[in-house]
């Protein structure tokens, strides 16, 4: 399954992780590159990434499917709905843009570190205050004009004054951005405190001027936009495929962060309602990668003949980054779902263990900490300097995170659920819940009803046991299976009750959060449409706390504030904690090959594999010699089949005329 955590098509860039304390951001003077602990790995005269091979074959057709639909093709507008970069990844450690190329990339061998890509020298204020940046002269829009600073200028100030609200959470520490000379622009920060700050603003993309100015940026349109990137949109049919064709004259082709990346000449997306429709598409050779979301379909759903046989290859990657959880989200601006009793009572309902064995097949693993697979997770009780973070919010923050580690319910004893269900009333009661009449009901007479929010049938199997066990409280809870595009609509505007938390709209963590937090977690989040607060959390304490993990100067107090808001929110009580996994499920055609690193903070990366022509010949043969043997096959079942009718027939025409 994917782990990528990419929260958003426009924020997609938002993955750092772990390095060893050392000394701060390098300041003061122009360089090719930062990191936010320590110096980058890479110096300025590296030629390419390790984890690529710099003299990958170019050609080829990468046939890749998204579910769902499109309509547009502006992703930094809340309107309409555009087609998801998470699909294709950047050569660094964040997403591919169609539209917008950063100032710079990650690297995904190392922590917290950007490279320049649109830029070709960053220099930040030795106080913090500042940032600059030298644009590359040759850099290039598609339609062959020059990016300057006003394009980058207008960028920035359309994003934040037109563009989606999450963009003002995410770069609201930035105050304005200058031109300061002729391949120059400076972005004066509103703090010195956000130490993150200067590695955000590399994320901008960059957009044509020329083009945006004539356009409303607030719209969706299906216009291809003028961009900077390697491919260009080719043909497309809104809501069924798009096409994105190599710019044999992209500019940064020969850029050492680029090397070795962008390998195939054509990238196909075709867009699918059903993710069931999609694997048999893929299986019938029409797609050449999958990313797997289902365990039972991983478990059971492959001819093993083809895994065997070399046609078919099946990978379980693994990876730095925190794994991808899938929480039940509770929406607390409910009144019901107020009360932090009932949201533990609703916990108590999910029986991991059950599930996990009969739909997971025992691959999935209990939800234990929104950073669960990394060092950022909290676990057993808080010392140190997270105790000292937490003491400052102690009477305003569940006094559990003092005295108790988090652990989710189990039932992996003999009687466990029931053990699970008596605790669950017992604190319904407690908060004005009873059963009447074998349903529940608080004082004012209300039943206890609610909605479970789908886009995929895929949740069905875990969440349907799960309503069966509320039953037993005397809950109500039903099923709503919506289309892609309600569910978005739905979700932007959270009409819902609960929904299957992850990514890429939910729950995606990176190695270094800060200032995404305060878009996931924060207040004034909760209140604008379309962010991702899911929960609806409003407390001043976990504001407080994101502000400080947004300050913190060194890994380690990184990680002690990380597992200090871990534990406030786990204790919070906003999800059921049901299942997270912990490995990264392709499959693929074996006409595909790829780099012998995969870098432990990137994950597999399609835009760093390519397409070998004498595997796809051999390949295709065994799909080919597969297909005829089942044709024959089923031609001899059904020679078999005629004859045994003939011969029923002859001993039921014997046995008549005997009788006669």
């Amino acid at each position: 399954m994917f782990k990528r955590a990419i929260a958003t098509a426009a924020l997609a860039v938002l993955a750092v992780a772990h390095i060893e304390p050392a000394q701060a951001l390098v300041r003061g003077k122009p360089v090719h590159g930062l990191a936010l602990y320590g110096e980058p790995k890479y110096g300025p005269e590296f030629t390419h990434f390790d984890f690529v091979n710099p003299d990958a074959p170019k050609g080829g057709t990468l046939r890749r499917r998204a579910i769902g639909t499109f309509d547009s093709f502006n992703p930094y507008s809340f309107k309409g709905k555009p087609p998801h970069p998470g699909i294709i990844h950047y050569a660094g450690n964040g997403s591919f843009f169609y539209f917008g190329e950063p100032l710079a990339v990650r690297g995904s061998d190392e922590p917290s570190s950007q490279y320049c890509l649109i830029c070709e020298t960053v220099e930040v204020a030795e106080d913090n205050t500042w940032i600059e940046y030298s644009l590359r002269a040759e850099a290039r829009f598609q339609d062959g004009s020059p990016v300057t600073v006003e394009d980058v200028i207008f960028s920035f100030e359309a994003l934040m004054s037109k563009g989606h609200p999450r963009f003002k959470a995410y770069w609201g520490d930035i105050a304005k951005a200058e031109k300061t000379g002729d391949r120059k622009v400076k972005f004066t920060f509103k703090t010195d405190k956000n130490n993150e700050l200067p590695m955000l603003v590399g994320e901008i993309p960059v957009l044509s001027k020329k083009f945006w100015e004539t356009r409303d940026i607030e719209a969706s349109t299906l216009d291809i936009p003028v961009v900077t990137g390697p491919y260009r949109i080719d043909r497309f049919e809104p809501g069924r495929y798009f096409i994105l064709k190599r710019d044999p004259n992209y500019w940064g082709k020969n850029l050492a962060v680029t090397r070795g990346a962008f390998n195939f000449d054509e990238i196909r997306i075709d867009y699918y309602r059903d993710d069931d429709v999609a694997f048999q598409a893929f299986l019938a050779g029409d797609l050449d990668i999958y990313g797997e979301t289902d365990a039972t379909r991983w478990a059971t759903g492959y001819d093993q003949r083809l895994v065997d046989a070399g046609a078919l290859v099946k990978e379980a990657f693994e990876d730095g980054q925190p794994d991808t959880v899938h929480p039940f989200v509770i929406n607390t601006r409910r009144a019901k779902f107020s009360d932090p009793r009932v949201r533990q009572a609703l916990g108590l309902g999910f029986d991991f263990d059950a599930s996990n064995k009969t739909v997971g097949y025992d691959l999935m693993v209990p939800f234990t900490s929104y950073f669960m697979g990394s060092d950022l997770a909290s676990h057993d009780l808080p010392t140190g300097e997270e105790l000292q973070i937490l003491e400052r919010y102690r009477g305003k923050i569940p006094e559990e995170v003092f005295t108790m580690p988090y652990l989710p319910p189990r039932t992996n004893t003999a009687g466990g659920l029931r053990e699970n269900l008596l605790k669950a009333q017992h604190l319904l009661t407690a908060a004005g819940w009873k059963i009447q009449d074998g349903v529940l009901k608080n004082d004012a007479g209300e039943t206890f009803t609610f909605e479970f929010l789908l886009q995929t049938p895929l949740y069905e199997r875990w969440v349907g046991p799960y309503l069966q066990n509320l039953q037993r409280l005397g809950i109500k809870g039903t099923i709503r299976m919506v289309d892609p595009t309600q569910y978005l609509n739905r979700m932007n505007d959270f009409d819902f009750d609960l929904v299957v938390g992850g990514v890429p709209l939910w729950g995606g963590n990176s190695n270094s959060p800060g200032n995404e937090k305060r878009e996931q977690w924060g207040s004034e989040a909760s209140g604008h449409t379309g962010s991702e607060n899911w929960p609806g959390l409003k407390d001043p304490a976990v504001d407080a706390l994101i502000e400080d993990l947004i300050r913190v100067k060194s890994r380690e107090s990184l990680l002690a504030h990380t597992h200090a808001l871990d534990r406030v929110l786990l204790w919070k009580h906003l999800v059921v904690p049901a299942y997270a996994e912990s490995k990264i499920w392709w499959a693929y055609w074996n006409m595909l090959d790829r780099p012998a690193i995969t870098p432990e903070m990137g994950g597999p990366n399609p835009a760093l594999w390519w397409y070998d022509a004498a595997k796809a010949a051999a390949t295709e043969g065994i799909r080919t010699s597969k297909t005829v043997s089942e044709k024959s096959g089923g031609s001899q079942t059904t020679i078999f089949a005629l004859v045994a009718l003939a011969v029923l027939v002859v001993l039921f025409v014997v046995v008549r005329r005997r009788r006669t």
